[in-house]
Order: C-alpha cells, then sequence, then structure tokens
C-alpha cells in the first residue's frame, strides 16, 4: 500500500481511496498548513471573550480603623481597631518596628473584641513588612480574624518572603461545618498572644498562639523557616480579598516586650486606613481582556486583569479571552511564547492559558485544552505547569513546575505541545524564564480527540480567589 500525506498540520479532513487486495492502495491526507500567528497587542485585537467583563459597578466601601477614644477592648479610654473591609485594596495601620526575621524570637499579646461581623469579613493583626501584599500575604506572621454572621473564627497563619504559606486554627475539625469553633460577637473582650520560636519543632520554627487561656501550637512547613521572611510592622492589615466588613479593637498589646496602652495616640502609621472607594474587584465577576497597559513589558498594550477561580457549581460564571485559531486538534504541533507579569494573586487562585474549545472552556481543566496553568498548593504559592484536557473527560495535571511569584517581574514564557515525542504519545513543555518542565501524555490521550478553536485565558472552574496577571507580545499557533 502507498500513503502519501501533507503533514504540516494532521488530524483533519482525510481523503481515503482504498483498492482491494488486486489493486493497489492509495491512502492520501490533504491537509491544511498551521501558521505562528503574532500579536503585540498595541491595538485592540477584538478577541472573542465570555464573561471576561465585569458587567456591574464597583460597590462603595469604607475603612475606618486606627487609634480611637473608646474601650470595647477593656481598660481605659483609648484603642485601635473599628470597621475594617475585606478588599484587594491593600489597608494598614501599623507601627515601625526593627526588623525581625524567622530566625528572631517573636511575641505579641493584648485583649480584643469583635462587635459586629458579616459573611465574609475578617482582618490580620501581627508582624509584616511595609511590602507586603496578598492574601496570604508574604513575609507577615498574623493572628487572623474571620468573621461569619454575628460571629467569627480565630486563625494563625505566616507567610515567606517567596508567598510559601502555612499555619494553624483554633479548633478542631473542618473550618465552615465545625460550629464549636464560632465565637459569638459582643461578648467579653478575649485575652491573646501570639508567640514564635525559631527553635521549636525540631528547628523548623513553630508558633504558638494562646486564646483566652487555651493555647494552640502549629509548626512551620519543612523548609519555609530557611525560605525566610522579614518583618519590619506590626499592627492591623484588611484581608486582601473580596468580602464585607468586621470591627474590632485592640488594647493594652504588648510587641516584644514593648508595651502600648492607648490611653493617647500612639501616632502609629495608617495607609489606606480612613477611605471610602469604590471596589471594583468583586467576586465571581472577572475583568480581563485588553488593555492599554505595559506591566509584562514591549510597548503598551497587553490582555489580562482579574481572573477569579470559580466555583464548580457555577459554571456560568466561567469565563474566557481568545483568539479564532481555526480547527486544531492533538494531531498538530503548538506552540505559544511571550511575556507576562504576575502581578498579584491569593492562594486558592488560578488560570489557564494555551488552546481551548470556545464551546467547552469550562473546567478544571475544561475538556479541549492543551497549554498552561498556574496554581499550585498554598505551601508553594503557585507553579506554571503544563495541563490537558481531551474531548472525553481524559486530563492531566503536571504536579510541579516552575514557581512563578506575583511580583510584578516581567518575565518570558512559552509553551509547546509535540504530539510525536513520547513515542508518538505527545509532551507539552512549559517553560518560564528558561526553566522547563515536561508532562508526557498518556497513550490514550490523542485518542481522545480533542478539537481547539481559540487561543487565550481561561478561568480555572474550581472554587477560590483571584490572581491579577498581564501577557504581552505572544506568538501562538493557528491553523491557515
Amino acid at each position: 500500500m502507498f500513503i502519501c500525506e501533507s503533514l504540516e498540520r494532521r488530524g483533519n479532513d482525510t481523503c481515503v481511496l482504498l483498492a482491494t487486495a488486486i489493486t493497489v492502495g492509495f491512502v492520501c491526507v490533504s491537509l491544511a498548513e498551521t501558521t505562528a500567528v503574532t500579536q503585540d497587542f498595541a491595538t485592540d485585537p477584538n478577541w472573542d471573550g465570555r464573561n471576561n467583563v465585569r458587567m456591574e459597578q464597583g460597590r462603595e466601601k469604607k475603612q475606618d480603623f486606627g487609634f480611637s477614644q473608646t474601650n470595647h477592648a477593656g481598660g481605659g479610654i483609648g484603642e485601635i481597631g473599628g470597621s475594617v473591609c475585606r478588599s484587594v485594596k491593600p489597608a494598614t495601620y501599623s507601627v515601625a518596628i526593627e526588623p525581625k526575621t524567622l530566625d528572631d524570637q517573636l511575641k505579641a499579646s493584648g485583649r480584643f473584641n469583635v462587635t459586629h461581623s458579616e459573611g465574609g469579613s475578617g482582618l490580620l493583626v501581627g508582624w509584616f513588612n511595609s511590602t507586603s501584599r496578598g492574601w496570604r500575604t508574604p513575609n507577615a506572621l498574623f493572628m487572623r480574624i474571620d468573621g461569619e454572621s454575628n460571629s467569627f473564627r480565630i486563625f494563625y497563619e505566616y507567610g515567606t518572603q517567596n508567598w510559601k504559606t502555612g499555619g494553624g486554627q483554633t479548633f478542631e475539625g473542618m473550618y465552615q461545618t465545625n460550629p464549636s469553633s464560632k465565637i459569638p460577637v459582643g461578648g467579653k473582650p478575649h485575652e491573646w498572644s501570639i508567640e514564635y520560636d525559631p527553635d521549636g519543632a525540631e528547628g523548623r520554627g513553630e508558633i504558638a498562639l494562646t486564646l483566652d487561656g487555651e493555647v494552640f501550637k502549629a509548626p512551620l512547613d519543612e523548609g519555609h523557616k530557611a525560605d525566610g521572611a522579614t518583618f519590619d510592622r506590626f499592627g492591623i492589615m484588611n484581608q486582601q480579598i473580596y468580602g464585607d466588613h468586621l470591627t474590632a479593637y485592640f488594647d493594652d498589646i504588648t510587641i516584644d516586650g514593648k508595651r502600648f496602652d492607648f490611653a493617647a495616640d500612639p501616632k502609629w502609621e495608617g495607609a489606606g486606613n480612613r477611605d471610602t472607594f469604590s471596589d471594583i474587584a468583586i467576586r465571581p465577576h472577572h475583568d480581563f481582556g485588553h488593555r492599554p497597559t505595559n506591566f509584562a513589558g514591549g510597548e503598551p498594550g497587553e490582555i489580562g486583569g482579574f481572573i477569579w477561580r470559580i466555583e464548580s457549581v457555577d459554571p456560568e460564571h466561567a469565563g474566557y479571552y481568545g483568539a479564532p485559531t481555526g480547527r486544531l486538534t492533538m494531531n498538530d504541533k503548538l506552540t505559544a511564547s511571550g511575556k507576562v507579569s504576575f502581578r498579584r494573586a491569593a492562594v486558592d487562585c488560578g488560570l489557564l492559558i494555551g488552546w481551548f474549545n470556545s464551546h467547552t472552556a469550562i473546567g478544571a481543566p475544561p475538556n479541549n485544552f492543551v497549554g498552561v496553568l498556574v496554581e499550585g498548593p498554598s505551601r508553594i504559592g503557585h507553579y506554571f505547569r503544563p495541563v490537558y484536557g481531551a474531548s472525553d473527560d481524559q486530563r492531566g495535571i503536571q504536579d510541579e513546575g516552575p514557581i512563578f511569584n506575583p511580583d510584578g517581574k516581567q518575565r518570558t514564557w512559552s509553551v509547546v505541545y509535540d504530539p510525536d515525542a513520547n513515542a508518538g504519545h505527545g509532551r507539552i513543555t512549559a517553560t518560564l524564564d528558561g526553566e522547563s518542565v515536561d508532562m508526557d501524555l498518556p497513550e490514550t490521550a490523542r485518542k481522545g480527540n480533542a478539537v481547539f478553536d481559540r487561543f487565550g485565558i481561561v478561568s480555572w472552574q474550581r472554587g477560590g480567589h483571584y490572581v491579577e496577571m498581564y501577557f504581552d507580545d505572544i506568538t501562538y499557533t493557528a491553523a491557515e
């Protein structure tokens, strides 16, 4: 049998002419070629979008915390605190301290009282850095108060300089489902202390939080102490995720041996703590697409913005922004590259960039997808790693990849899907700033008949929070 192929692009319109055993068989595969498309985003490319543009107006919010001539937390007149609102816009009230690290002993104590809480509210109090942003917060060690309707829960957490995070909780069992962990608002003030011992937990470092005389301890995760953190502030910070208001007051605080009774204004530093503003980062409303900015490098003009991780039970909130590519399959070699800047993030967040199908762009990952996932466990931060989804619910995610921190730096990236690699089963290679990771696909992946018609950004369909990321100067494979 004689086989004749034109294989710049494989997997589509196949013409087969077969003869019997007496005659000559002939098979001809005549396929359209692929091409590399480059987009610098100097002007709006008018890519196709779904749920990528924020539809509602911003919500008015108010931060109103700092020194207060009240005594909700006990003692005499004078304390700190007030109404703190969750928002991706930072707000802090703090005192500058001599820089401390995870190699130093830390201890703070005092009293607090929560007088009002709404569902999805909270604040943080503890050590942090003047440059600390996001949630969970790098260079930070906090007691965390999470508000619900007329009640709250207490946690303690930390973040290293490279966004590796961990912590503990002051109750047993699952958060959200354990009613014994809730504390009613408006009751008596609570005594608290938080202490960090760098030699605890066999040298890993250990945090101990005491609440009304009961002690709760948690070690730092392996390697996090060595990753390091630097603290130059102590005070109150808002949780930088979308949410509501919580009102709490603190008094008679001792910080590493120095006591503050707040009988007079301590003149701590405030940033965004007395502010009324329109909050436009509203979960689950994405806000990404073409932008006139140049965070990722190059000339003005790029794509990106705020992308939320969406609950799997809310597929109507899934979003994408992509360029039509014509019909591509997992028989085609696919390549993409460009520049990227990861500006902000919370834990439990992520996005996809790669080739997808506009009819199936919902999932974690969706069916008919090949590309990269930016996401990872809180103990690490975020990975830049390969991922795929076939049309028959086969899917795969590489366990690890280059670590990608939301530090705003301009980086280069690429992703290559090679159908001929890995003995013809296919391989995806993701590269960030020269560091690469391969994912060899199983034998059945290409048989899953995935079909792609777009290239671009897709939301990750698993509940969580936000990323703010921008891409520029992208070159990607499309059908001619």
